[in-house]
This record gives structure tokens, sequence and C-alpha cells, in this order.
């Protein structure tokens, strides 16, 4: 059985690993930052998450974890569930409840923004650049909205395009209708 401290750790993977493939970091990828990430954060090392992840969870291989993750990230968490509390003891259930019951859901909000998570091939990467002092307001803004920077970034900068194409479009149809 794992102990509540393993299945916190795993928890924190698998929240990391969904915020990196849903900002368009392919999900093989987003799993192991996620798992260096955690390591780092515990003064662990990748190996021991890593087997926290697969053995501890009593999968044979690490495909059959991506297979589980790969349906969780498309909305059905069922089979991540399951593993987990058939390898957790009963005092851990309600805290893997909360996390895939909405705890640590995406809000509704951004799913009916986007229905779907885009896959690696339909997104396109940017990389910029930002002020010292809003590089630290945005890691600050996504700690406290428990979410990782990329994710945050590509939440507001998604919100942010599709309003301003609202604007444009309608700056576009009134000057048509001005014309007309």
């Amino acid at each position: 059985m794992m102990t509540s401290q393993t299945v916190q750790q795993l928890l924190q993977v698998f929240r990391k690993t969904r915020d990196n493939h849903t900002s368009g970091m392919p999900l093989h990828r987003s799993y192991q930052e996620a798992v260096r990430s955690v390591a780092d954060a515990h003064s662990v090392t990748y190996q021991t998450v890593g087997d926290g992840c697969r053995r501890r969870l009593g999968l044979n291989n690490i495909s059959e974890l991506y297979e589980l993750l790969a349906a969780w990230v498309k909305g059905d968490s069922r089979g991540l569930v399951r593993q987990l509390k058939e390898s957790s003891d009963s005092e851990s259930h309600a805290e893997i409840e909360q996390f895939f019951s909405g705890g640590d859901a995406v809000p509704s909000e951004i799913r009916k923004a986007s229905p779907k998570t885009p896959s690696h091939d339909e997104t396109e990467t940017f990389q910029f650049r930002l002020a010292e002092r809003d590089a630290r307001m945005l890691r600050a803004l996504a700690e406290l909205e428990g979410i990782s920077a990329p994710e945050i970034i590509a939440r507001t900068v998604t919100a942010a395009v599709r309003d301003r194409m609202a604007v444009i479009a309608r700056g576009i149809v009134k000057n048509a209708e001005a014309h007309a």
C-alpha cells in the first residue's frame, strides 16, 4: 500500500503532467517533466517518483500509465482513480476523490472556452520575454491558482486573443455597415 505522502506526490505529478500537456507539451514529455519537478521539490530521485507512478500503482509498464493519463486528460479519470484507490489505503481515498472530482479540475469556464484539449499537432509554440517584475507576478499568480506558469500563460493568452479577435470583428462589421 502506498503511503499518503506517495499518493500526494503522484497527484502532484498528475497535476503537473496535465498542466504541461494542456499548454502544448506532448504527453510523454509532460509526464517526464512533471516527475522531474516533483522529485526535485521533494528532494528524491526521479526513479523514486517514477516508481510510485508505475510499480506502486500496480502497473506492468510505463505504457499502461500513459494510457491512463491520456484517458484522464481527455476527461475519463476512472482508470487512474481505480489504480490509485486499489494501491493506497482508505485514508487517501477522500483526497483522491477530491482531486479528480473537481477539487483540482479545470474550471468550467475554461472547459467551455476550449471543449477539447488541443493535441501537440494542433498547437504552436511561441516564445516571449517578460519584465522581471511581471515574471515574478506570473509565477506568484500561478502558485496561487495551483497551476503551472505555462498553463496560466496559455489560458490568459488564449482568452486575450479571442477577446481581441471579437473586438476587431465587431469593428469590421460596424465599418462595413457604415459604408453600406
